[in-house]
């Protein structure tokens, strides 16, 4: 369901007066606020996952051979019972050991080029008071806090207290949400995002544009949201006939400038790298799309069935959201971004990359609102969980890259 031709989503304003909440409240009737419950809910997914990831890894065998067909996995201490591994060393994976790499070397390998900046640069700071791994997770967690809070901050003012609650609750139990606790910059990249979208919608344009401009050089995807930022500056500029927004225009220059800085010091292209070490290549959306379906017929796989049904069903619910068109266009742009990737196998980490797209959380809110599943929010909430834990389990256990 599409907003209006104001912008205005239409249940968004309607539906708050009828709760009772104006849609810009910041407090619910228990007196919480956004960043109290962000808060609480951070502390208790930090909590459950680190609890989560050490039993996993006392009870679960892991393959060495498969454990070292991936980067940098030589000087990886092997599993034990210390308190040390079980905290820090089990999150030790795939993506996260580029990162803490980067972090301490910086970009002396051709294959690590595909990693943007930002992220490895803030474990690096952080490296300054704690150990690498722990460096990273706490990196992740604050950014998930951030994420959490600013969600809550940017729907609050497009629908009902209870629907946004939801709508985060969501998020946070979504299938493959537990990247945003692990060392990897999914949390920082979806926090900086919709900071710059809150930033925007409080006309504060140099602020929206330096969190976009971050966002843009944490991860390339980051740069669509500039898609929502000028459509909000243009209403804008028409509503107050002048121009606050030029800022925005610098957000391309993240991905830009990183670009520029790896041709500038001879580290290579990123287009090249991913060729050539990564197994990935630019496509149209549509072959991508056709390749995974073609893929999946001709010989079924559980994680490329996963990966499939969750770009459908997150596109699906994206209709549902009842949210502004701004949003909407941002999740078109990221999900043609990401399905502009053609990797083998088909859609790899489809699941993690799709985290982003919050409108799809808000349109699955609206779903439970009718009256024959009302009742089932919790048990869709738990449903969606124990899919994210049997994703942790696969993950720690290098079975599965995210």
């Amino acid at each position: 369901m599409m907003a209006d031709s104001s912008g205005q989503a239409p249940g968004g304003a309607t539906n708050a007066r009828l709760n009772g909440v104006s849609p810009g409240a910041s407090k619910d009737s228990q007196g919480s606020s956004p960043w109290q419950r962000a808060l609480t809910l951070t502390l208790v997914l930090r909590l459950t996952y680190s609890a989560c990831a050490a039993i996993i890894a006392l009870i679960q065998p892991v393959n060495g051979r498969l454990v070292h067909s991936n980067a940098f996995t030589e000087s990886l201490r092997p599993p034990d019972h210390s308190l040390s591994y079980l905290l820090l060393g089990v999150w030790e994976r795939f993506d996260t050991l580029w990162y803490l790499h980067i972090a301490a070397h910086g970009y002396d390998r051709p294959d690590a080029v595909v990693f943007f900046p930002l992220y490895p640069n803030l474990v690096k700071i952080m490296t300054l008071l704690f150990p690498p791994m722990a460096a990273a997770l706490l990196t992740s967690t604050l950014a998930a806090f951030f994420l959490f809070w600013g969600l809550q901050e940017l729907l609050l003012s497009e629908a009902p207290p209870k629907l946004v609650h939801q709508s985060v609750l969501l998020c946070a139990a979504w299938p493959a949400s537990f990247i945003f606790f692990a060392g990897y910059p999914e949390s920082l990249l979806f926090a900086l995002i919709v900071w710059s979208l809150c930033m925007a919608r409080r006309d504060h344009w140099p602020a929206a544009a330096a969190l976009g401009l971050a966002a843009a050089l944490t991860k390339a995807v980051g740069v669509v949201v500039v898609v929502p930022l000028l459509i909000m500056a243009l209403r804008h500029n028409l509503r107050r006939k002048r121009i606050r927004a030029l800022p925005l225009f610098l957000v391309p220059l993240g991905p830009a400038g990183f670009l520029g800085y790896l041709q500038w010091t001879g580290h290579g292209a990123l287009a090249s790298s991913y060729g050539q070490y990564w197994r990935t290549s630019m496509a149209m959306p549509w072959t991508t799309l056709w390749a995974s379906v073609d893929a999946m017929a001709r010989r079924p796989d559980p994680i490329l069935g996963l990966n499939l049904t969750s770009l459908l069903l997150i596109s699906g619910l994206v209709a549902w959201s009842r949210l502004r068109i701004e949003y909407l266009l941002y999740c078109a742009a990221a999900i043609v971004v990401f399905l502009c990737k053609e990797t083998t196998p088909p859609l790899q980490s489809m699941m993690r990359y799709l985290l982003i797209v919050f409108p799809a959380f808000v349109g699955c809110a609206y779903l439970l609102q009718r009256p024959t599943l009302q009742s089932r929010f919790e048990m869709v909430c738990a449903a969606l969980f124990v899919v994210n834990l049997g994703l942790l389990w696969l993950f720690l256990g290098w079975s599965l890259v995210l």
